[in-house]
């Protein structure tokens, strides 16, 4: 089951700087939904602050009728994809598989069937001890996948140019 997404009023500041602005919208669970728009127009600011990464300066962020203020991304019902995959280069593939796992304090067995079972999935399965680094672009995109939905979530954000 996936949650709704509520903005209501977001805006954000960095310094005197508005990056983003009044910003309103509801995503109804299981909707797949855009944001477009100019480069430098916040698309990427309004899906950290969905994410937990960024505290919105106004407003208030429900994801399935819950407020978020406060919450950091291992508290919120949500994965996000990074448009530069953000992998860890010095983890093996399968540690960057389990990391949000890690982050939320699964024990580590469970965290590596989880990532077995996703690296099949992907069509990585015997690739887990091997860097990032070692892998093709299409790859580690892949493995980013795996990442965002080894945790489960009921909010997938992706941030792709």
């Amino acid at each position: 089951m996936s949650h709704s997404v509520e903005l209501h009023d977001i805006g954000m500041r960095f310094g005197a700087t508005r990056a983003v602005s009044d910003v309103s919208f509801t995503v109804e669970g299981g909707e797949f939904f855009s944001i477009l728009g100019p480069s430098g127009c916040g698309k990427t600011t309004i899906l950290r602050m969905i994410a937990g990464f960024l505290d919105p300066t106004e407003g208030r962020i429900l994801i399935g009728g819950r407020d978020m203020a406060g919450l950091g991304p291992n508290q919120r019902p949500t994965a996000m994809i990074f448009q530069t995959l953000a992998l860890f280069p010095l983890m093996s593939v399968a540690e960057n598989i389990a990391f949000g796992l890690e982050a939320r304090g699964a024990p580590k067995a469970e965290r590596r069937k989880k990532a077995d079972e996703l690296l099949k999935l992907i069509a990585l399965e015997g690739y887990g001890d091997r860097k990032p680094g070692e892998l093709s672009g299409g790859q580690r995109q892949r493995v980013a996948i795996a990442r965002a939905l080894a945790v489960a979530p009921q909010v997938l954000l992706l941030d792709e140019p």
